[in-house]
C-alpha cells in the first residue's frame, strides 16, 4: 500500500500532477530505488502515517478536497454580475464586478456604449475584489470587450477562445483590482488582460482556484473534488495554486477592504500591519493627500515653461480640496490613470 502512495506523492512532488510545472524541477532518481530508500530509512514512522502524508501531497497537487456522501459543494452566489458602476472623479470609470457569468459580458458591453459614464472617460477601473464565479466563458466574453483584436484570451480545456477583431477597439488606461478572494472565473479575467497587454493589475495574490473542477465517486460513499483541467491565459500561461500575482501589490486587510468598497471615503483606524516593501501598502497606514488632474496638469505645465508650481495661480482644486479617497488600492488605479491622462491627453472618439 505505502509503495504505491508513495509512488503517487513522488509523481506529484516531482512536477507530474495535474497542475504542476516541472519545467525548472532536476531530474529525480529512479521511482523504484527511491521507494526502496524510504522503507529503509522511514522505519519510525507508522505505514498509516505515511501513507496519509502522501495522499494529502497528491490532494494538495491536485487541488483536491473530499466531499461527503450528501455535502453540496454551491459554486455560484447571489452576487450580481455588475456590483457597482460609478464616476471617480472627473474622467475614472469605475466598474465593480460581483460574480463573472455569462451575463457579465453583455451588461459591460452596456456601460462601456453608455455615453454618459464614457464620454469623458480618461480610463477604467475594473474591480474584482471579492468575485468569483465558476463561467469561464463568461470571463473570456468580458476580457474580449477590452481587447483589441486577434489574440487568444482563455483556454479552460475546450479550446482556445480569441478576441474577435473591432472597428472601434477600447484603447484607454484599464487597472484590474484583486485581493486573495478574487477566485476562479474572476481569477481568469484578471490574468487574461494582462497577458493582452489590456491594463495593469493591482492589489493581492488571489486565490489560486482558477481550474474546472470534477467530482469522483469513492468507494466508501465520499466524492474526490479535483482541478482536472488547467485555465491557461493569453499564450499559454498556466493559472496555478498561487494565484494571479499583481503587478502592483498593495495589501490591504480584507474586513478593511469590505469597508472601504462600502464607502471608499471612510477612515478606518487600528490594527499593526505593516507593509512588506517598498511598493505595498496597507489600510492603517497614514494616507497622503491625493494629487487631483488639475495639479499634475498644472505641474507639467510648469515643467514645460520653467516655472514652479508655486508661482503658478491657484486652481479650484487646490482651494476647494476634492474628498479623498482612502481606499489605498483604488486610489493607486486613480492615481495611474490620471497620470497616464497627463502624458496622454488624447483620448479615442467614441
Amino acid at each position: 500500500m505505502f509503495g504505491r502512495i508513495a509512488a503517487c506523492s513522488l509523481l506529484a512532488a516531482s512536477g507530474l500532477g495535474l497542475l504542476a510545472d516541472n519545467s525548472s524541477r532536476p531530474s529525480l532518481p529512479p521511482l523504484g530505488e527511491l521507494r526502496d530508500v524510504l522503507r529503509k530509512h522511514v522505519r519510525d514512522l507508522p505505514e498509516a502515517e505515511l501513507d496519509a502524508v502522501a495522499t494529502q501531497a497528491l490532494l494538495d497537487r491536485v487541488q483536491g478536497r473530499i466531499l461527503a456522501a450528501d455535502e453540496a459543494v454551491n459554486e455560484e452566489s447571489d452576487a450580481a454580475a455588475i456590483a457597482e458602476k460609478r464616476v471617480f472623479e472627473p474622467g475614472c470609470l469605475y466598474v465593480r464586478i460581483g460574480q463573472v457569468s455569462l451575463g457579465l459580458g453583455p451588461q459591460l458591453a452596456a456601460i462601456l456604449r453608455d455615453t454618459n459614464l464614457v464620454s469623458t472617460t480618461r480610463g477604467l477601473v475594473l474591480d474584482l475584489r471579492f468575485a468569483g464565479g465558476n463561467d469561464y466563458a463568461g470571463a473570456a466574453n468580458a476580457a474580449n470587450l477590452l481587447v483589441a483584436g486577434d489574440t487568444p484570451i482563455l483556454d479552460w480545456g475546450e479550446g482556445t477562445l480569441r478576441a474577435t477583431p473591432k472597428e472601434s477597439a477600447w484603447d484607454l488606461p484599464v487597472t484590474v483590482l484583486v485581493n486573495r478572494e478574487t477566485t476562479g472565473a474572476a481569477e481568469a479575467l484578471a490574468a487574461a488582460l494582462r497577458a493582452a497587454n489590456v491594463g495593469l493589475v493591482l492589489g493581492n495574490r488571489t486565490a489560486g482556484k482558477a481550474a474546472v473542477y470534477r467530482e469522483v465517486p469513492l468507494s466508501d460513499g465520499r466524492r474526490l473534488r479535483l482541478a482536472a483541467a488547467r485555465v491557461r491565459a493569453g499564450e499559454g500561461n498556466v493559472l496555478g495554486p498561487d494565484g494571479v500575482q499583481p503587478d502592483i501589490s498593495v495589501k490591504v486587510a480584507p474586513e478593511q477592504e469590505r469597508a472601504y468598497l462600502a464607502d471608499p471615503y471612510t477612515t478606518i483606524t487600528g490594527g499593526s500591519s505593516s507593509p512588506a516593501a517598498t511598493n505595498q501598502v496597507v489600510g492603517t497606514v497614514s494616507v497622503r493627500r491625493r494629487m487631483t488632474e488639475a495639479e499634475l496638469v498644472r505641474q507639467r505645465r510648469a515643467a514645460n515653461e520653467g516655472t514652479t508650481v508655486s508661482n503658478l495661480p491657484p486652481t479650484a482644486a487646490t482651494e476647494a480640496p476634492a474628498k479623498v479617497i482612502r481606499d489605498p488600492v483604488l486610489g493607486r488605479a486613480l492615481d495611474l490613470i490620471k497620470g497616464l491622462a497627463v502624458l496622454q491627453p488624447t483620448r479615442r472618439s467614441l
